[in-house]
Protein backbone atom coordinates (compact mmCIF):
# COMPACT_ATOMS: atom_id res chain seq x y z
CA UNK A 1 0.00 0.00 0.00
CA UNK A 2 3.08 1.88 0.81
CA UNK A 3 4.47 1.65 -2.67
CA UNK A 4 1.10 2.54 -4.34
CA UNK A 5 0.51 5.65 -2.75
CA UNK A 6 3.73 7.35 -3.34
CA UNK A 7 3.42 6.25 -6.83
CA UNK A 8 -0.27 8.08 -7.10
CA UNK A 9 1.80 10.71 -5.78
CA UNK A 10 4.44 10.60 -8.11
CA UNK A 11 1.67 10.89 -11.03
CA UNK A 12 -0.23 13.71 -9.37
CA UNK A 13 3.24 15.82 -9.53
CA UNK A 14 4.31 14.47 -12.70
CA UNK A 15 1.72 12.89 -14.73
CA UNK A 16 0.42 13.87 -17.90
CA UNK A 17 2.40 16.55 -19.87
CA UNK A 18 4.33 17.28 -16.47
CA UNK A 19 5.94 20.59 -15.08
CA UNK A 20 8.96 18.72 -13.32
CA UNK A 21 10.30 19.79 -10.07
CA UNK A 22 12.81 17.69 -8.44
CA UNK A 23 14.57 20.32 -6.67
CA UNK A 24 13.45 19.65 -2.75
CA UNK A 25 14.77 22.53 -0.78
CA UNK A 26 17.37 21.34 1.96
CA UNK A 27 15.79 21.56 5.47
CA UNK A 28 19.70 23.02 6.56
CA UNK A 29 19.37 25.73 3.57
CA UNK A 30 21.16 28.72 4.85
CA UNK A 31 24.74 26.96 4.36
CA UNK A 32 23.70 25.88 1.06
CA UNK A 33 22.26 28.99 -0.23
CA UNK A 34 24.89 28.58 -3.50
CA UNK A 35 22.17 25.99 -4.40
CA UNK A 36 19.48 28.48 -4.66
CA UNK A 37 21.03 32.02 -5.44
CA UNK A 38 24.26 31.98 -7.31
CA UNK A 39 24.43 35.60 -5.58
CA UNK A 40 25.69 33.36 -2.44
CA UNK A 41 29.01 32.84 -4.24
CA UNK A 42 32.37 33.75 -2.88
CA UNK A 43 29.95 36.03 -0.40
CA UNK A 44 32.43 35.12 2.77
CA UNK A 45 36.08 35.26 2.48
CA UNK A 46 36.75 31.90 2.66
CA UNK A 47 37.00 28.64 0.91
CA UNK A 48 33.53 26.74 1.64
CA UNK A 49 33.30 22.93 1.01
CA UNK A 50 30.22 21.53 1.54
CA UNK A 51 28.55 18.10 1.35
CA UNK A 52 24.73 17.43 2.32
CA UNK A 53 22.92 14.25 2.29
CA UNK A 54 18.89 13.98 2.51
CA UNK A 55 16.37 11.52 2.18
CA UNK A 56 12.40 11.71 2.65
CA UNK A 57 10.05 9.59 4.15
CA UNK A 58 11.76 7.01 5.38
CA UNK A 59 9.73 3.67 5.16
CA UNK A 60 8.46 4.95 1.56
CA UNK A 61 9.80 2.67 -1.31
CA UNK A 62 11.33 5.35 -3.89
CA UNK A 63 10.87 7.94 -1.73
CA UNK A 64 13.24 11.12 -2.21
CA UNK A 65 16.99 10.95 -1.96
CA UNK A 66 19.12 13.44 -2.21
CA UNK A 67 23.27 14.40 -2.39
CA UNK A 68 24.64 17.55 -2.92
CA UNK A 69 28.20 19.04 -3.34
CA UNK A 70 29.29 22.56 -3.74
CA UNK A 71 32.42 24.57 -3.22
CA UNK A 72 33.26 28.04 -3.40
CA UNK A 73 35.88 30.88 -2.94
CA UNK A 74 36.71 33.99 -4.04
CA UNK A 75 39.60 35.42 -6.31
CA UNK A 76 42.75 36.98 -3.71
CA UNK A 77 40.67 40.46 -4.96
CA UNK A 78 37.82 39.58 -3.15
CA UNK A 79 35.52 41.43 -5.95
CA UNK A 80 35.26 37.81 -7.38
CA UNK A 81 34.25 34.28 -6.69
CA UNK A 82 33.62 31.02 -8.26
CA UNK A 83 32.14 27.66 -7.44
CA UNK A 84 30.45 24.64 -8.06
CA UNK A 85 27.50 22.86 -7.12
CA UNK A 86 26.76 19.24 -8.03
CA UNK A 87 23.35 17.62 -7.32
CA UNK A 88 21.83 14.10 -7.13
CA UNK A 89 18.04 13.57 -7.08
CA UNK A 90 16.32 10.31 -7.34
CA UNK A 91 12.39 10.21 -6.82
CA UNK A 92 10.57 6.41 -7.77
CA UNK A 93 11.83 6.13 -11.31
CA UNK A 94 12.66 9.23 -11.85
CA UNK A 95 16.95 10.69 -11.15
CA UNK A 96 17.95 14.14 -12.04
CA UNK A 97 21.90 15.13 -12.40
CA UNK A 98 22.93 18.81 -12.05
CA UNK A 99 26.39 20.11 -12.32
CA UNK A 100 26.69 23.96 -12.41
CA UNK A 101 29.22 26.22 -12.59
CA UNK A 102 28.95 30.15 -10.59
CA UNK A 103 30.44 33.26 -11.27
CA UNK A 104 29.82 36.03 -8.53
CA UNK A 105 31.26 39.44 -8.46
CA UNK A 106 30.81 41.92 -5.29
CA UNK A 107 29.71 45.87 -4.59
CA UNK A 108 31.01 47.11 -1.27
CA UNK A 109 28.55 49.73 -0.01
CA UNK A 110 28.45 51.72 2.81
CA UNK A 111 26.71 49.52 5.23
CA UNK A 112 27.41 45.97 3.76
CA UNK A 113 27.97 44.12 0.41
CA UNK A 114 25.83 43.51 -2.69
CA UNK A 115 27.27 40.01 -4.53
CA UNK A 116 25.55 39.23 -7.92
CA UNK A 117 26.13 35.97 -9.30
CA UNK A 118 24.87 33.87 -12.38
CA UNK A 119 25.37 30.25 -12.78
CA UNK A 120 25.90 27.93 -15.94
CA UNK A 121 25.40 24.01 -16.38
CA UNK A 122 23.43 20.63 -17.40
CA UNK A 123 20.67 18.97 -16.12
CA UNK A 124 20.67 15.02 -16.88
CA UNK A 125 17.48 13.76 -16.58
CA UNK A 126 17.22 10.04 -16.35
CA UNK A 127 13.61 7.73 -16.16
CA UNK A 128 14.19 4.23 -15.46
CA UNK A 129 10.15 2.87 -16.50
CA UNK A 130 11.17 -0.74 -15.35
CA UNK A 131 10.95 -0.07 -12.21
CA UNK A 132 7.17 1.12 -11.83
CA UNK A 133 5.95 -1.92 -10.69
CA UNK A 134 2.21 -0.57 -10.13
CA UNK A 135 0.26 1.09 -13.08
CA UNK A 136 -3.45 2.05 -13.86
CA UNK A 137 -3.84 0.92 -17.05
CA UNK A 138 -0.75 -1.52 -18.31
CA UNK A 139 -1.50 -0.86 -22.16
CA UNK A 140 -1.11 3.11 -21.54
CA UNK A 141 0.40 4.31 -24.42
CA UNK A 142 2.86 6.60 -22.53
CA UNK A 143 4.38 3.27 -20.14
CA UNK A 144 7.75 3.00 -22.05
CA UNK A 145 10.57 0.30 -21.20
CA UNK A 146 13.49 0.41 -20.17
CA UNK A 147 15.63 3.88 -20.00
CA UNK A 148 15.12 7.46 -21.57
CA UNK A 149 17.88 10.11 -20.77
CA UNK A 150 18.46 13.48 -21.47
CA UNK A 151 20.78 16.10 -21.03
CA UNK A 152 20.24 19.92 -21.37
CA UNK A 153 21.69 23.65 -20.74
CA UNK A 154 20.35 25.42 -17.80
CA UNK A 155 21.20 28.66 -16.16
CA UNK A 156 20.46 31.30 -13.00
CA UNK A 157 21.08 34.31 -11.96
CA UNK A 158 20.52 36.34 -8.16
CA UNK A 159 21.49 38.96 -6.00
CA UNK A 160 22.49 38.99 -2.26
CA UNK A 161 22.73 41.89 -0.06
CA UNK A 162 24.61 40.96 3.30
CA UNK A 163 24.77 43.19 6.18
CA UNK A 164 26.83 42.81 9.75
CA UNK A 165 23.65 41.43 11.34
CA UNK A 166 20.91 40.39 8.31
CA UNK A 167 21.16 39.08 4.88
CA UNK A 168 18.55 39.52 1.76
CA UNK A 169 18.23 37.29 -1.63
CA UNK A 170 16.62 36.85 -4.66
CA UNK A 171 17.41 34.95 -7.19
CA UNK A 172 15.86 32.96 -10.57
CA UNK A 173 16.76 29.24 -11.11
CA UNK A 174 16.40 26.85 -14.17
CA UNK A 175 15.99 29.76 -16.59
CA UNK A 176 15.98 27.64 -19.69
CA UNK A 177 13.26 25.33 -18.64
CA UNK A 178 14.77 22.47 -20.57
CA UNK A 179 12.36 20.14 -21.74
CA UNK A 180 12.37 15.91 -21.71
CA UNK A 181 11.27 12.84 -22.89
CA UNK A 182 9.69 14.73 -25.92
CA UNK A 183 7.61 11.88 -28.02
CA UNK A 184 4.43 11.98 -30.07
CA UNK A 185 1.67 9.69 -29.70
CA UNK A 186 -2.15 9.60 -31.58
CA UNK A 187 -0.50 13.16 -32.97
CA UNK A 188 0.16 14.28 -29.13
CA UNK A 189 3.48 16.13 -27.84
CA UNK A 190 4.33 14.23 -24.51
CA UNK A 191 7.11 15.51 -22.33
CA UNK A 192 8.29 16.67 -19.11
CA UNK A 193 9.82 20.27 -18.31
CA UNK A 194 11.51 21.77 -15.36
CA UNK A 195 10.01 24.66 -14.87
CA UNK A 196 11.45 28.03 -13.71
CA UNK A 197 12.07 28.79 -10.10
CA UNK A 198 12.50 32.31 -7.86
CA UNK A 199 13.63 32.43 -4.68
CA UNK A 200 13.38 34.79 -1.83
CA UNK A 201 14.67 34.65 1.35
CA UNK A 202 16.31 36.70 4.08
CA UNK A 203 17.09 36.19 7.63
CA UNK A 204 18.38 38.46 10.87
CA UNK A 205 20.78 37.74 14.09
CA UNK A 206 19.97 39.40 17.36
CA UNK A 207 22.95 39.04 19.97
CA UNK A 208 22.61 38.69 23.11
CA UNK A 209 25.84 38.27 24.23
CA UNK A 210 27.66 34.70 23.48
CA UNK A 211 24.25 33.74 22.03
CA UNK A 212 22.37 35.00 18.86
CA UNK A 213 18.71 34.10 17.80
CA UNK A 214 18.07 33.58 14.45
CA UNK A 215 14.81 34.21 12.63
CA UNK A 216 14.89 33.25 9.08
CA UNK A 217 12.51 32.95 5.82
CA UNK A 218 13.25 31.05 2.44
CA UNK A 219 10.30 31.19 -0.57
CA UNK A 220 10.03 29.33 -3.41
CA UNK A 221 7.57 30.54 -6.43
CA UNK A 222 7.28 27.85 -9.27
CA UNK A 223 4.43 27.84 -11.99
CA UNK A 224 1.83 24.82 -11.74
CA UNK A 225 3.33 23.65 -7.65
CA UNK A 226 2.38 24.96 -4.99
CA UNK A 227 4.20 28.16 -3.49
CA UNK A 228 6.36 26.85 -0.59
CA UNK A 229 7.43 28.53 2.52
CA UNK A 230 10.19 28.26 5.09
CA UNK A 231 9.95 29.41 8.48
CA UNK A 232 12.78 28.69 10.92
CA UNK A 233 13.74 30.04 14.37
CA UNK A 234 17.19 28.57 15.32
CA UNK A 235 19.41 30.10 18.66
CA UNK A 236 23.09 29.61 18.39
CA UNK A 237 25.66 29.76 21.55
CA UNK A 238 29.23 31.42 20.29
CA UNK A 239 28.21 30.88 16.61
CA UNK A 240 29.66 27.39 17.58
CA UNK A 241 26.80 25.16 18.36
CA UNK A 242 23.21 25.32 17.41
CA UNK A 243 19.67 24.09 17.28
CA UNK A 244 16.50 25.30 16.07
CA UNK A 245 13.12 24.50 14.04
CA UNK A 246 12.27 24.77 10.67
CA UNK A 247 8.79 24.89 9.63
CA UNK A 248 7.87 24.05 5.70
CA UNK A 249 4.55 24.56 4.04
CA UNK A 250 3.90 22.75 1.00
CA UNK A 251 5.15 19.23 1.57
CA UNK A 252 3.99 20.16 5.72
CA UNK A 253 7.03 19.03 7.68
CA UNK A 254 8.67 20.30 10.33
CA UNK A 255 12.15 19.87 10.96
CA UNK A 256 14.58 20.22 14.17
CA UNK A 257 17.86 21.44 13.39
CA UNK A 258 21.44 20.89 15.59
CA UNK A 259 24.70 21.93 14.09
CA UNK A 260 27.84 22.34 15.93
CA UNK A 261 31.74 23.51 14.93
CA UNK A 262 33.41 20.10 15.67
CA UNK A 263 36.75 21.06 15.00
CA UNK A 264 38.44 24.30 13.11
CA UNK A 265 36.73 24.75 10.23
CA UNK A 266 34.39 21.82 10.55
CA UNK A 267 31.06 22.33 10.66
CA UNK A 268 28.12 19.36 11.06
CA UNK A 269 24.52 19.45 11.46
CA UNK A 270 21.60 16.88 11.11
CA UNK A 271 18.09 17.58 10.97
CA UNK A 272 15.21 15.36 11.21
CA UNK A 273 12.05 16.36 9.85
CA UNK A 274 8.10 15.22 10.99
CA UNK A 275 5.29 15.34 8.62
CA UNK A 276 1.90 16.58 9.28
CA UNK A 277 0.27 16.25 5.63
CA UNK A 278 -1.57 13.07 3.94
CA UNK A 279 1.59 11.05 3.75
CA UNK A 280 2.23 10.98 7.61
CA UNK A 281 0.82 7.42 8.40
CA UNK A 282 2.97 5.56 5.58
CA UNK A 283 6.29 7.02 6.67
CA UNK A 284 8.60 7.52 9.46
CA UNK A 285 9.96 11.08 8.96
CA UNK A 286 13.08 12.61 6.99
CA UNK A 287 17.12 12.64 7.51
CA UNK A 288 19.80 15.12 6.69
CA UNK A 289 23.18 15.34 7.43
CA UNK A 290 25.65 18.08 6.58
CA UNK A 291 29.45 18.66 6.76
CA UNK A 292 30.92 22.00 5.82
CA UNK A 293 34.54 23.00 5.74
CA UNK A 294 35.63 26.35 5.75
CA UNK A 295 39.78 28.11 5.43
CA UNK A 296 41.28 31.32 5.18
CA UNK A 297 42.20 30.62 1.51
CA UNK A 298 44.28 34.41 1.42
CA UNK A 299 46.51 35.91 4.00
CA UNK A 300 45.37 39.40 4.35
CA UNK A 301 46.25 42.35 6.28
CA UNK A 302 42.90 44.08 6.09
CA UNK A 303 39.99 42.28 5.69
CA UNK A 304 36.20 43.43 4.61
CA UNK A 305 34.53 41.47 7.51
CA UNK A 306 31.41 40.18 7.53
CA UNK A 307 30.62 37.81 10.03
CA UNK A 308 29.90 34.50 9.08
CA UNK A 309 26.37 33.67 10.75
CA UNK A 310 24.92 31.79 7.83
CA UNK A 311 28.21 29.78 6.19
Amino acid sequence: MKNKIFILAIFICFGGKTFAQLAVPLAMYTGNQILYNPGYTGLYDLLSINLTTHKSWVGMRGSPTIINFNGHAPFESQRNALGFVYQREEWGNLTGNSAYTNYSHKVYLSKGILNLGVQAGFLNHIVDWDKIEYVMHENDPTLEKGRTQNTKFDAGFGAYYLAMNWYAGISAMNLMQPRYGIHQINGREWYSQMRSQFYLMGGYVHRMGEWSVRPEIFMRYVHTVPFLVNVGLHVFYENTYGMGVMLRTGSRTVNFNLKANVAEGFRIGYSYGVSYGALKPYQRGSHEIQINYTFQLWKREEVNYQPNWWQ
